[in-house]
């Protein structure tokens, strides 16, 4: 029997892995404008699906330390 060991993940790792999504994002959007009569319709699809996701991630993140900025007191 497999005995799992979880450990909580703090938010400043959270925020590096999101960062890390960022850039691996951007890498792909600029190889996609240097190659863009290459991607299908489908991939071209996928990858602003891609962008939309991880930039509400991204602006998620942003809006609540802005808010936790603003007012120490908000839960």
């Amino acid at each position: 029997m497999k005995c799992w060991h979880y450990r909580r993940i703090s938010s400043q790792e959270v925020d590096v892995q999101l960062h890390q999504r960022g850039v691996d994002v951007l890498l792909k959007v600029m190889d996609a404008a240097d190659h863009i009569d290459q991607l299908s319709p489908n991939q071209a699809q996928a990858l602003l699906r891609e962008v939309a996701e991880v930039m509400s991630a991204i602006l998620e993140r942003d809006a609540r330390h802005i808010v936790l900025e603003n007012d120490p007191n908000h839960l």
